[in-house]
C-alpha cells in the first residue's frame, strides 16, 4: 500500500495542496479528477516521490518514501508525465529501453529487450520498434512513453507491490487508442500494481477506475467508488456546470453530461 497522510504543498506563498489523505492499493486503479488548478498533478508528483510535500508524509509499502534508495524506487514505481519530450533521433525500441535503466547492472540484457518488446505489444506499436521516435505522431509518441514506463514495471521477480503513476495518459490519442490504454491500465493493475492516474473525463473514469478522488482548490472534495460519484450531486458544485445523468444500456453507471446548448451561444 502507498499511503499519503495530511499532504500539504506550498509553492512560494501559494498553497497548492492542503491536508490531503489518500491510499493506493495494489490491484486497483485510482483516478484523480478535478477542475484545472485543483492540485492533481502536484499530488501525483508527491506520491511518486518526484516532489517532496511541505507537510505530511508518504509511505510506500510501509517505508517512508524519501528513505527508499533511488535505484530500488525505480523498480517499485514508474511515472508517465503529461508531456514527455525527446528531440534525439532514437529508435522507438531505444526510447522504451530507457525504462529498463533501474534494472540494468553493467549493460543491457536480452531480458531487458524482451520486456521492452512486451511493452510495445501492449500499446500496439510492436511493428514500429525500429522507426525513429522523431518521425512519429504526437499520439504515437505518447504510446512510446507509456511503453517505456510499462517496461520499467516489468520485473516478475519483484514480489512487493508496485505503483504506476499516469498524468493524463490518453492525451493526443484517438478513441480507439484511448480504449487500448485503458485496457492496458486494467491489465497492469492485475499484476499486483496500484495504478494512479490523472484524468479529466468523469465518464471515462467511471469505466476504468475502482476508486475516484476529486480535488478542488487543493483539498479532497469527494471520494468514492464510481457508482457513488456518478450519483453524487456534489459534482455540479465542484465543476461549476449543471449535469444530467443519462443511463446507457449495458453501462453500470449513469453518464454525466451537460447540454452546451443551454448556456453557450453559437453563431449559425
Amino acid at each position: 500500500m502507498l499511503k499519503g497522510h495530511q499532504i500539504s504543498k506550498l509553492i512560494g506563498s501559494r498553497e497548492i495542496l492542503s491536508g490531503v489523505n489518500i491510499e493506493l492499493l495494489p490491484g486497483r486503479v485510482t483516478a484523480l479528477l478535478g477542475p484545472n488548478g485543483a492540485g492533481k498533478t502536484t499530488l501525483l508528483r508527491i506520491l511518486s516521490g518526484e516532489w517532496d510535500c511541505t507537510t505530511g508524509s508518504v509511505q510506500l509499502n510501509g517505508e517512508p518514501l524519501h528513505d527508499i534508495p533511488v535505484r530500488r524506487l525505480g523498480k517499485l514505481r514508474a511515472y508517465l508525465h503529461q508531456e514527455s519530450s525527446l528531440d534525439f533521433a532514437f529508435k522507438v525500441i531505444e526510447v522504451v529501453m530507457l525504462g529498463r535503466s533501474p534494472h540494468m547492472h553493467g549493460g543491457e540484457r536480452p531480458a531487458d529487450y524482451e520486456a521492452a518488446r512486451r511493452a510495445l505489444v501492449e500499446v500496439d506499436l510492436h511493428d514500429r520498434e525500429n522507426d525513429l521516435y522523431t518521425s512519429l505522431s504526437g499520439g504515437e509518441k505518447q504510446r512510446v512513453h507509456l511503453a517505456r514506463v510499462l517496461a520499467q514495471m516489468d520485473e516478475p521477480t519483484i514480489e512487493e507491490p508496485r505503483y504506476l503513476f499516469l498524468d493524463e495518459p490518453t492525451n493526443n490519442l484517438d478513441l480507439s487508442h484511448q480504449r487500448t490504454i485503458y485496457r492496458v491500465v486494467r491489465a497492469v493493475a492485475s499484476r499486483n500494481v496500484a495504478v494512479c492516474m490523472v484524468i479529466h473525463d468523469l465518464n471515462q473514469a467511471f469505466q476504468v477506475a475502482d476508486t475516484i478522488h476529486i480535488l478542488n482548490r487543493g483539498r479532497m472534495a469527494l471520494s468514492g467508488e464510481p457508482e457513488q460519484i456518478a450519483n453524487s450531486r456534489e459534482c455540479e458544485a465542484i465543476f461549476g456546470v449543471p449535469l444530467q445523468r443519462v443511463q446507457i444500456p449495458g453501462s453500470r453507471y449513469p453518464y454525466l453530461v451537460f447540454n452546451a446548448g443551454q448556456d453557450v451561444n453559437r453563431e449559425a
